[in-house]
């Protein structure tokens, strides 16, 4: 009987072990899974609390360093989880895309900040390159497999 009890106990948690194995994801999977909740939210400040109107004014400078943070935080979070089995170029191509958007987003909110009277077509044209940027991080992100990565229309600074 004890050895009847014993076999099952082992036989139990071999059935266990297999079944928490086989709910484990990969490496891609959580990669994806952890940038995409930190991409929803992004997406939400940057259509919430971060957003502008038509245009930005000074009380905004903090907006922009915000949304800079945000945008460098997610590519140094996803730096830090491990590397994926498959798609690493995919990744690396949205990464470098992403950093180009935080340095692009960087050098607007500079010009803004220094910016000066009459200095308003030089404004636009840098916002003209961040919507750009901001454009081309959606594709890689896609390709990838990315989901709320891929939904980038929140991040450029004014609505269309």
């Amino acid at each position: 009987m004890a050895a009847q009890h014993r076999t099952g106990m082992i036989a139990a948690a071999v059935v266990t072990f297999l079944a928490l194995g086989g709910c484990s994801s990969s490496p891609k999977e959580e990669l994806i899974e952890s940038a995409d909740e930190k991409c929803r939210v992004i997406g939400e400040r940057f259509a919430g609390d971060l957003a502008f109107g038509e245009s930005v004014g000074k009380d905004d400078e903090d907006k922009l360093r915000q949304r800079i943070m945000l945008v460098k935080d997610l590519a140094t979070h996803v730096r830090g989880l491990p590397a994926p089995e498959s798609g690493k170029d995919k990744l690396d191509d949205w990464l470098g895309r992403l950093d180009k958007y935080a340095g692009e987003l960087q050098e607007f909110e500079t010009s803004y900040r220094n910016a000066r009277r009459g200095q308003d077509l030089v404004l636009a044209m840098q916002l003209a390159i961040v919507k750009e940027a901001a454009d081309a991080v959606g594709p890689p992100a896609k390709d990838f497999g990315f989901g709320a990565c891929a939904q980038v229309e929140s991040w450029v600074p004014f609505p269309k």
